[in-house]
């Protein structure tokens, strides 16, 4: 196959491993022509689909992160443990700006936990818990099947440095696999150290969509 080096639409550039879509003759466009034209080719009115991709393939497991504390234990969280959850989660909320309130981040927790609206996993050792990771479940659209959401990630900072994290990934995605989710996906800001993690643990950067949001201002109660 004669792979196209630019999109015939906006004449970007296209590279042999990055993501194009084609027809049945080979024209092609990148992802963001593809959307506009509704994945129907201007050409030929036929089909638009995902091109191959050339390279080396996707290895089936992540590669292999050093855990080193055999002490350390992770199992997914109830409400009989948001004493030890709950100021995690408020230091988790600090760390993203926000004001200190244990209560309400024990509230929001117990009413997640309560009513099945996420799963908690939790790091800990002998003496304390190290790191936690929350998950909503949904669904996709496009590819028909359920998906979870890793919303929130965060480890002590003096348990850093000890697989924690490297740890709760790993429940996530084995969490993942025994739900038949299709995929987990995850959210970070720009600028957070813990994306080194996420590429060490076998998560990919997505480069073809990008995220927005709408705000509206806060609620006056909490859930």
């Amino acid at each position: 196959m004669d792979f196209r080096i630019e999109c015939e639409r906006c004449h970007a550039g296209l590279t042999e491993v990055g993501p194009a879509y084609f027809c049945a003759h080979e024209c092609t466009y990148c992802a963001t022509c593809a959307r506009h034209v509704g994945f129907v080719c201007p050409n030929c009115s036929g089909e638009l689909v995902r091109r191959p991709r050339r390279g080396p393939s996707t290895p089936a497991a992540p590669p292999a992160v050093s855990v080193s504390d055999a002490t350390m234990a992770v199992r997914r969280a109830t409400v009989d443990d948001l004493d030890s959850v709950a100021p995690l989660f408020n230091a988790y909320r600090i760390f993203y700006a926000q004001e200190s309130d244990l209560g309400a981040a024990r509230l929001f927790l117990q009413g997640r936990l309560s009513q099945g609206q996420s799963e908690v996993w939790v790091a800990e050792d002998p003496d304390r818990a190290l790191g936690f990771v929350q998950m909503y479940p949904t669904f996709s659209s496009v590819s028909l099947g359920p998906v979870l959401v890793l919303n929130d990630l965060f480890v002590l900072p003096d348990a850093r440095l000890r697989g924690v994290g490297a740890r709760l990934l790993e429940a996530a995605r084995a969490r993942g696999l025994a739900v038949g989710a299709h995929y987990l996906e995850l959210s970070t800001a720009v600028d957070n150290p813990a994306q080194r993690l996420y590429e060490a643990c076998g998560w990919k950067l997505d480069r073809e969509f990008l995220h927005y949001e709408l705000l509206f201002a806060t609620p006056p109660g909490r859930a």
